[in-house]
């Protein structure tokens, strides 16, 4: 106390606290809010927080306690790293854990020599961040003028350039590169796992906060193992959500595709029907250039009866579509590779109301947007059902139950 003086205490014990500790703090939220009263303390932490942990907003929580107050709460934590020549101390397994690490060969979601070169890389190009950063403040120093003007500007300052499409000169210090890097490269860990080509867009955003949240840990050889541990124990659940999710999605479009008719969020079970009906999924007019042979393209855009008849899939229905075909490539044990996107499997289809194939169904476009899908495979349509019908607790559905 006094709970107003929180940001101070946070900043004074994460001063004083040894590299390796963790700080957990209670604080008030206004603490650590970006309001338009700030002052220096209070940037200072918010600083702290972005660069060594995070903070979660919790409310009201002593409202009820025996000596009350209904000060908003906010809970602080906080990782202190190492510095200097000792901060990369730990990132790398010893030689007998290394040996056990690699017992398996070539064998593993992803081989151990892959995430070795990573930290490597991240370890290396933290080091040399800091002997460059380090060497242009120096040149910076050394080429302006003691009595130069302050509007005198050098003509080439030396600093970082953040990356991407929107390159531009920014002052970034040695923990705010480190964290980009750790945010990089668990980004390219889940990319080679091969995670989110399983995933809905819901759990793909939550593989993106996850990613978000592991900027706080040291990104060490141990931890990284034990992240990817984490997420291949939790696979199955966030399949099954999959599931859930592709089930309660077709039901939601009409009426027409479950058992349950105009009822089915009250039935107490029910059934996606073989064939079912998903609105927003095509249109049937896009602009068609054509040479006008002297170095450029004509737009031509044609309308009604004599309009270009090419299906053009697009929008959120068929986002989620794909979403399905992953879900039911997890009951089936099909690799989605071999199936791939619906705009990929119908590129180029110029007929309207003719069915093709794409992954486990069969597919029909209508001009006014809507696209017709039946189960090409009863078995996988009968227990895409019973899957679903075994996590919520429903009798499971009879095979020659059909609508």
């Amino acid at each position: 106390p006094p709970f107003s003086e929180g940001a101070k205490h946070i900043l004074h014990a994460f001063d004083i606290a040894p590299a390796g500790c963790t700080v957990i703090a209670l604080c008030n939220s206004h603490s650590v809010s970006n309001g338009w009263r700030t002052d220096s303390v209070k940037e200072k932490l918010i600083e702290i927080i972005d660069l060594h942990g995070r903070e979660e907003y919790l409310g009201d929580v002593f409202s009820t306690a025996e000596r009350r107050t209904d000060v908003t709460v906010s809970l602080v934590k906080l990782y202190k790293e190492g510095v200097g020549e000792n901060e990369f101390s730990g990132y790398f397994f010893s030689q007998e854990d290394e040996d056990t690490a690699d017992c398996n060969g070539q064998e593993g979601l992803i081989q151990y020599n892959v995430i070795r070169d990573i930290v490597n890389r991240y370890v290396a190009a933290v080091k040399l961040f800091d002997d460059t950063l380090e060497a242009a403040e120096r040149i910076n120093e050394m080429a302006k003028f003691p009595d130069s003007d302050e509007y005198d500007y050098i003509p080439i300052k030396f600093g970082t350039m953040t990356g991407g499409y929107d390159s531009r000169g920014v002052e970034i210090s040695h923990q705010q590169y480190k964290k980009s890097l750790q945010k990089y490269y668990w980004r390219i860990i889940f990319k080679k796992m091969n995670m989110k080509k399983y995933a809905t867009k819901q759990l793909r955003e939550q593989i993106n906060k996850f990613i978000e949240q592991q900027e706080s840990v040291p990104f060490t050889m141990f931890n990284i193992y034990r992240v990817i541990d984490l997420v291949i124990q939790t696979n199955g659940q966030r399949m099954n959500t999959a599931l859930l999710e592709a089930f309660d999605l077709i039901c939601s479009f009409s009426a027409e595709n479950s058992t349950a008719g105009e009822k089915w969020k009250t039935n107490s079970d029910y059934m996606v029907n073989r064939k079912f009906i998903v609105p927003y999924m095509c249109n049937g007019y896009r602009d068609r250039y054509v040479s006008h042979g002297s170095g450029y393209y004509m737009n031509i855009t044609k309308k009604g009866k004599e309009a270009y008849p090419f299906v053009q899939i697009e929008g959120w229905s068929a986002e989620k579509m794909e979403d399905v075909c992953k879900a039911l490539c997890y009951v089936t044990g099909t690799n989605y590779d071999c199936v791939g996107g619906l705009r990929y499997a119908h590129h180029d289809k110029e007929a309207w109301g003719e069915w093709f194939n794409w992954g486990f169904f069969r597919c029909k476009a209508f001009k006014k947007g809507t696209m017709h899908f039946e189960f090409l495979d009863e078995d996988v349509w009968y227990k895409f059902n019973v899957e679903v019908a075994k996590q919520r607790g429903w009798a499971l559905p009879k095979k020659a139950a059909k609508r």
